[in-house]
C-alpha cells in the first residue's frame, strides 16, 4: 500500500470522532446517519421571510438553542454505542487519518462517526478498515467501505467549505 490513489480532495482538520470495533465489514452499520440536506438555512429564512424582524430574530435564536440541546443529547447517545474516541487529522470522501489511544492492526474493521459540525450537529459515518499506521506520525489510515451517498455528500461539502475558507484566509 505504498501507492495512494486519490480521487477526492482532502484537507487537514482536527475533528472529534467516535469509533466502535466491528466483527466484520459484513456486519450491518449501527449508525443510520443524519446527513440529510437542510432544506432552509437560517440565513435564507431570515432573508426570505415576510415575518416581522423581531419574530424572525426570535425564531432564529430559538432554532440555535434547540440545535445546541439536540447536539448535546446526540453526543451522549453516540458515545454510548461508539466508545472509542478518536481525533481525525485529515479527511476526504475516501477515508481519514486519525489518532487514537487505542491500538489497531491493519485490516481491523471499524465503524466511525465524525462530528463535522457541533452546532448544528452534523455527523457522517461509515464502516471501513484500518489500512496501516504511519510510522512517522502514528496516525492510522482508515478507508471508508460502503459509504452511504448522504454521508459522502456531507463529507464532500465539508471539505469544499473548508477549502474555500482556507483560500479566503490565505488571500488576506
Amino acid at each position: 500500500m505504498s501507492e495512494e490513489k486519490r480521487s477526492f480532495s482532502r484537507i487537514q482538520v482536527r475533528l472529534k470522532a467516535q469509533a466502535r470495533v466491528m466483527h466484520s465489514l459484513d456486519s450491518p452499520q449501527l449508525f443510520t446517519g443524519d446527513a440529510m440536506p437542510q432544506p432552509v438555512t437560517r440565513e435564507d429564512f431570515l432573508n426570505k421571510s415576510k415575518l416581522p424582524e423581531e419574530v424572525t430574530g426570535f425564531l432564529a435564536e430559538m432554532d440555535r438553542k434547540l440545535d445546541q440541546i439536540i447536539s448535546m443529547l446526540g453526543q451522549d447517545s453516540v458515545r454510548t454505542d461508539f466508545s472509542i474516541p478518536v481525533e481525525v487529522m485529515e479527511i476526504s470522501a475516501a477515508g481519514v487519518k486519525f489518532r487514537s489511544s487505542d491500538h489497531f492492526q491493519p485490516g481491523d474493521p471499524l465503524e466511525l462517526i465524525i462530528y463535522l459540525s457541533q452546532a448544528p450537529l452534523r455527523l457522517a459515518g461509515s464502516k471501513g478498515r484500518i489500512l496501516d499506521q504511519e510510522p512517522d506520525t502514528g496516525l492510522y489510515r482508515f478507508e471508508f467501505v460502503d459509504l452511504r451517498g448522504s454521508d459522502m455528500e456531507a463529507i464532500v461539502q465539508f471539505v469544499f467549505k473548508e477549502q474555500r475558507e482556507q483560500i479566503r484566509n490565505s488571500k488576506m
